[in-house]
């Protein structure tokens, strides 16, 4: 069975419950526990982790196996919704994964498909004038210069892209839009997007996970592209990454825990390689460089290295490490910094 988010959420408020939850969410997740018995990390054939799929890349090639040279059936362009009926072991398209998703007209490589949900939302106007977080929940929402359908587009916010609301306002046609500042500022009046498309945060959902527990470490390692965390001598939570590549490697070393947001717009790079990234979900910062944990919604390509030096994440992962490390961040501020020694340690190998 499938877990809804906010599901998922509601089980993963203790470490071992996380751990149960977790590798539902994204095929890239592993059981800490199967670490001593695993060769590197693994995927799992059978049941797709989400009903659908958004096509991350420009395109992505459908073909009639899982397999690089199998007949083309039709190239899936960026942000067509696909209906994932399977996942299944074929021959790699890159290295590090073998999964293909099982269309209804083909295969289609998964590392280039965003699972997502389509989720409508009964809209909380009566909670937007206190200000919340706010969670994408469609495959994609496009977000306007006013509450109106036919308003100019100035962004296209992907699921699980996180915003703060600070207003409901109803639109010509009486539907409820969310105002967003937060992880996406165009301009100080908007931009809006539909309230139905995103889901309200609950502070309850972003409480600290195993405060009592003093002797917290993560560990990532770049050449495996994992990470796992520790209490103790314990791994507890592990997941497969997506770190720096070519001239914006991660940097190595023995770090801590120094800055925390909810969401973060990131922009970035020139020319070809330039990216502007709104609402990038939980970044818990552990260089001065702003070197982050942050979910990635733009890829599913965990396994290998193709960042510009962050630690790239499923989005839930991100907000596990967001709730599990220390500092612990308030859910009313918008961005905590720490030079607390005690914070937790973060080693990159």
């Amino acid at each position: 069975m499938l877990l809804t988010r906010r599901n998922l959420l509601k089980v993963a408020g203790t470490t071992a419950a996380a751990l149960a939850a977790l590798p539902l969410t994204n095929l890239t997740h592993l059981f800490a526990h199967d670490l001593e018995n695993s060769s590197g990390p693994m995927l799992l054939p059978g049941e797709p982790p989400l009903p659908l799929g958004r096509v991350a890349d420009w395109q992505v090639q459908v073909r009639t196996e899982p397999k690089k040279g199998a007949k083309l059936v039709r190239n899936a362009k960026r942000d067509e919704v696909l209906f994932l009926e399977e996942q299944v072991e074929g021959e790699p398209v890159m290295a590090h994964n073998k999964i293909w998703f099982k269309l209804e007209d083909g295969y289609a490589y998964s590392s280039f498909i965003q699972p997502v949900l389509q989720q409508l939302n009964t809209p909380e106007p009566d909670k937007a004038a206190g200000k919340f977080w706010g969670q994408v929940t469609m495959p994609f929402a496009d977000a306007r210069t006013s509450p109106d359908s036919k308003a100019r587009r100035v962004a296209r916010l992907y699921y699980t892209s996180v915003y703060r609301v600070t207003e409901a306002v109803q639109g010509a046609d009486k539907q409820w839009w969310y105002r967003l500042t937060d992880g996406v500022v165009f301009n100080p009046n908007g931009p809006y997007i539909p309230a139905s498309h995103m889901l309200r945060i609950d502070p309850s959902e972003m409480t600290p996970i195993s405060p009592e527990v003093k002797n917290k470490r993560i560990e990532v390692n770049l050449a495996k592209q994992m990470l796992t965390a520790y209490e103790g001598d314990t791994p507890i939570m592990s997941s497969r990454t997506a770190t720096g590549y070519g001239a914006f490697q991660t940097p190595t070393g023995a770090f801590r825990i120094i800055r925390k947001r909810m969401s973060s717009r990131m922009i970035g790079g020139a020319g070809s390689d330039a990216y502007d990234l709104p609402g990038v979900p939980f970044p818990s910062y552990f260089t001065t460089s702003a070197v982050a944990f942050h979910g990635a919604y733009w890829h599913n390509d965990f396994g290998r290295r193709r960042s510009h030096g962050c630690v790239n994440t499923p989005a839930d992962v991100a907000r596990w490490i967001w709730r599990w490390t220390t500092p612990q961040m308030s859910y009313e501020d918008v961005e905590m910094r720490t030079r607390d020694v005690t914070a937790t340690p973060v080693v990159v190998i």
